[in-house]
């Protein structure tokens, strides 16, 4: 590729550059907090399923999940913050969310309909229904969205699956812009940041994963 791509970010830059000058990190939010691991740790983005609670374990193992054979630990980033633990929902649950929406709104239009209190011809009636099942759709859309994904990291040579609130994208930037953590730095995020990268609009910090998984380390 000739030349440099170049997408302003702020005092960051996201650029198409030689790979000894970028990190990438794969990013994730917490709490509206914007977060990033290294990705050559990242093994897996799912949604979580099937957790199974770990008798006597502490309130930030949320439990494990069988991962093509494998027993992987999930760890609830947001307790480990001192955040409240939020429910998790399924895929399935959120598609099953997202048709009985629609169905709602078709019924509703129905009754309208029935009720013969307009002067709307077929067509209109028609595009008003069309228009109020995309509402419903993009409702449930931002719904799904709502329900909680996980990230999956190798740690030691064992897994990890890391439950977040939302993930982002895979960002490159340079290692230049990165900085240690700024005393304005929230409290909740600085145990667990090994540093930062300010972005256009928002902070990115890079979780210290080898930190928050030493749970052992906290219990001491």
């Amino acid at each position: 590729m000739a030349g440099q791509a170049l997408v302003k970010a702020g005092s960051a830059e996201v650029v198409a550059q030689s790979a000894e000058n970028l990190s990438e990190f794969v990013t994730f939010n917490i709490a509206d907090q914007l977060f990033g691991i290294p990705v050559l740790i990242v093994q897996d983005i799912l949604l979580p399923e099937n957790i199974a609670s770990i008798p006597l374990a502490p309130p930030e193992v949320r439990g494990s999940i069988n991962l093509r054979g494998r027993i992987v630990t999930v760890i609830d980033v947001r307790v480990r913050l001192g955040l409240e633990r939020r429910d998790i929902a399924s895929a399935r649950t959120a598609a099953q969310l997202e048709q009985r929406i629609v169905d709602e709104a078709a019924q509703a239009d129905a009754r309208a309909i029935a009720a013969g209190g307009t002067a709307m011809s077929d067509a209109e009636h028609a595009a008003a229904a069309e228009e109020r099942a995309h509402e419903a759709i993009e409702s449930a859309k931002r719904k799904r969205r709502e329900h909680m994904m996980a990230v999956t990291v190798e740690h030691k040579n064992d897994l990890y699956t890391l439950l977040v609130d939302s993930v982002g994208d895979v960002i490159s930037l340079s290692k230049k812009s990165y900085e240690g953590n700024p005393s304005t730095l929230d409290p909740l995020w600085r145990e667990f940041a090994s540093g930062v990268y300010r972005l256009d609009k928002q902070l990115m910090v890079v979780l210290d994963v080898d930190r928050l998984l030493d749970l052992k380390g906290q219990a001491a």
